[in-house]
């Protein structure tokens, strides 16, 4: 059963092998001629190297002309031969350039790009694929979110703090505008991966606006702009570590140290620890840390003596103003009947000692449990804002000054 259909194969193979050569003996020999009628094809070299760039509302087509000396032009293709424009090739010795915008309407296009000499011999086609952007993706571009922006009139500098976006949507910057303290408005651009933009030399009382620029591939040549959100005013803020509990930047101990932000000299720093440090300005009540100066009672205190009397101690913050008017609201405050403390605003880097006072933009002696203190600025530039301490003690007496409540400082 087995050896049948090789039998049948073995007879079948040579009667097809007949066959086909009785057909090829009776076919011309020169049928093939029919097929170079009108002489041989002659075929131009091609482009090389095309790239077809996306832009807004238009295309960027790149390419290089190499191996053919003889093109004398290009012609390009596009939407199955519906649209067409033709370049003008000069050829040199070397490997040329094309290099040319085609203005074309949104959406995906495919071109077709076939090169001629002066017989007319044409090329091979290349094909390529593009992209033209325009009204209908600019019209999905969502801005940025903005969740908080402050002016901080210490450094006068503006923080923009940014809200997440997609990347994949083509986002590559934010493009912030503001007004700087010479009267100058600048352009600031920051890449999108930034969470926070840091506005220099910002001008207080004059708003923002900013807009969200994109890419949306890697070979678009154009950017996209979403609108502006504009009219953005900051929230202004002269003056920090502001709320109690105050914030401390060191402790020298449980209970003594130095606050966060806020500047304490040398006479303000009369807690001595047993490795030789100095602390001032913090005392922690109930576990909450209040501004504070204090002299006296060293007997009790660890190491002994401590607390020594202080001189003109100071705790202060120097920041930066425009012209007019300011308040500074302390909401609660612990005064022992000794001792003298000021509020003070003094034009410059630094406070003024007691004997100086007449030199300040104005002080207020503080004596109940708040106080509100008012005063005009002129002149536009760095101002000090703080505390002044004049206190007295002794090794079984002595005089304390504590804030232990918020304050506030605000332009009228």
């Amino acid at each position: 059963m087995m050896k049948v259909p090789h039998i049948k194969t073995f007879f079948i193979m040579p009667l097809l092998s007949m066959a086909m050569l009785s057909f090829l003996c009776c076919s011309k020999s020169d049928d093939y001629k029919k097929y170079l009628e009108g002489g041989e094809i002659s075929y131009t070299g091609k482009i090389d190297s095309v790239k077809v760039f996306s832009g807004k509302e238009r295309v960027y087509i790149t390419g290089l002309f190499m191996a053919d000396p003889k093109v004398e032009r290009l012609k390009i293709y596009w939407d199955n031969r519906q649209d067409s424009t033709e370049v003008k090739v000069n050829r040199t010795a070397g490997v040329d350039t094309l290099k040319i915008s085609l203005k074309i309407s949104e959406g995906v296009h495919n071109f077709e790009l076939i090169t001629y000499d002066a017989q007319g011999n044409k090329s091979l086609s290349v094909f390529k694929t593009g992209v033209s952007y325009g009204e209908r993706f600019s019209s999905g571009l969502i801005n940025r979110p903005m969740y908080a922006v402050d002016y901080f009139a210490g450094d006068q500098k503006t923080t923009v703090n940014w809200g997440g976006i997609d990347l994949t949507s083509g986002a590559q910057f934010t493009e912030v505008e503001y007004t700087n303290t010479s009267g100058k408005l600048i352009i600031q651009r920051d890449s999108i991966k930034l969470g926070k933009s840091i506005l220099a030399d910002f001008m207080p009382g004059k708003p923002l606006r900013y807009r969200t620029l994109f890419v949306p591939d890697s070979l678009s040549i154009d950017t996209f702009y979403t609108n502006y959100s504009a009219n953005i005013s900051p929230k202004e803020v002269y003056l920090k570590n502001m709320n109690f509990p105050f914030e401390t930047s060191a402790m020298g101990g449980d209970r003594w140290g130095t606050p966060a932000v806020w500047l304490v000299n040398d006479a303000a720093k009369n807690f001595k620890t047993a490795d030789g440090k100095y602390y001032g300005g913090i005392e922690i009540r109930d576990k909450k840390a209040c501004l504070s100066l204090e002299a006296g009672w060293w007997q009790w205190a660890s190491p002994s003596p401590n607390l020594a009397p202080i001189v003109n101690g100071k705790i202060y913050q120097t920041t930066n103003l425009q012209p007019g008017k300011y308040r500074f609201t302390v909401s609660k405050i612990d005064k022992g009947s000794a001792g003298v403390v000021h509020l003070i605003a003094a034009k410059g880097n630094a406070l003024p000692d007691q004997s100086a006072l007449n030199t300040a933009l104005g002080f207020q002696t503080l004596s109940g449990s708040s106080a509100i203190f008012e005063f005009t600025v002129t002149e536009a530039g760095p101002v000090t804002l703080g505390f002044l301490g004049n206190m007295n003690g002794t090794a079984s007496d002595g005089s304390y000054f504590k804030v232990s409540g918020n304050m506030i400082f605000e332009k009228l």
